[in-house]
């Protein structure tokens, strides 16, 4: 089933890169001439000139407005383009050569150049004829082509309509959702930065406390050693008193 739906989608953008070439080569515009996109856009771009237009708040004209209802929906594109390319694919006149009889013994001089102004005169006369009844051909089916999606314009009216607010929500869900990742992002950076900035609090106030530790720990043993020194000397000074005592008496 994957394989048939992605065959086809294969077949029918070869035929829009053909429908392309074909609108440039014979210098003819389409509807895509109206949205200003070319053939071979994806349902996507088309979606997205459909947001565009509907953003800039203009007044559609009747042409743009059929233009978006029949490219806006990718059944009825698919006709269009496939009956559009069934035009531009019409055959082109064949040109018919005559072979004149040889010159023969007992045929008058100007049997000859008379028989090939009648033929150039046929000739000439059979392509106008067939250009012209190729033109009006062309000119017929289009016209017929552009009244039956008309015909449906009515029908089909009713569904654009919903068609084009789902594209525009979806466009707008698309941008809210670009602006909610961006959102997250930042405060995701801002957590990040406050724990760093909470971490490097941590670590100074650690080292702060060791500080602190360590010189109270050397005033301990600074007074430790006070306290050591004053006992010696008070002793020092008490046996030398009993010691003057001593020689007194």
């Amino acid at each position: 089933m994957n394989t048939n739906n992605s065959g086809n989608g294969s077949d029918l953008q070869g035929l829009r890169i053909e429908l392309r070439r074909q609108l440039a080569l014979q210098q003819k515009s389409s509807l895509y001439t109206v949205l200003g996109l070319p053939a071979d856009c994806t349902d996507l771009s088309i979606g997205e000139a459909v947001a565009r237009i509907a953003a800039s708040g203009a007044q559609a004209d009747a042409e743009m407005r059929y233009a978006l209802e029949i490219l806006g929906r990718p059944e009825s594109r698919e006709a269009f383009d496939r009956q559009l390319m069934d035009q531009l694919r019409k055959p082109k006149p064949v040109p018919i050569i005559v072979e004149l009889p040889s010159r023969g013994g007992g045929r008058s001089p100007w049997l000859v150049p008379v028989t090939l102004g009648i033929f150039g005169l046929l000739l000439l006369g059979m392509s106008w004829l067939g250009l012209n009844h190729m033109r009006e051909n062309s000119e017929r089916e289009m016209k017929l082509l552009e009244a039956q999606a008309r015909a449906e314009e009515s029908r089909r009216r009713a569904e654009a309509i919903p068609k084009t607010s789902e594209l525009m929500r979806r466009a707008v869900e698309a941008s809210a959702d670009v602006q909610q990742q961006q959102a997250d992002a930042q405060d995701k950076a801002g957590e990040e930065a406050r724990a760093r900035e909470e971490r490097f609090r941590k670590e100074r106030e650690n080292v702060y406390q060791q500080q602190l530790a360590q010189d109270e720990k050397l005033r301990q043993e600074a007074d430790k050693r006070a306290d050591t020194q004053a006992g010696r000397d008070v002793m020092n000074i008490m046996g030398s008193t009993a010691s003057q005592k001593a020689a007194g008496r």
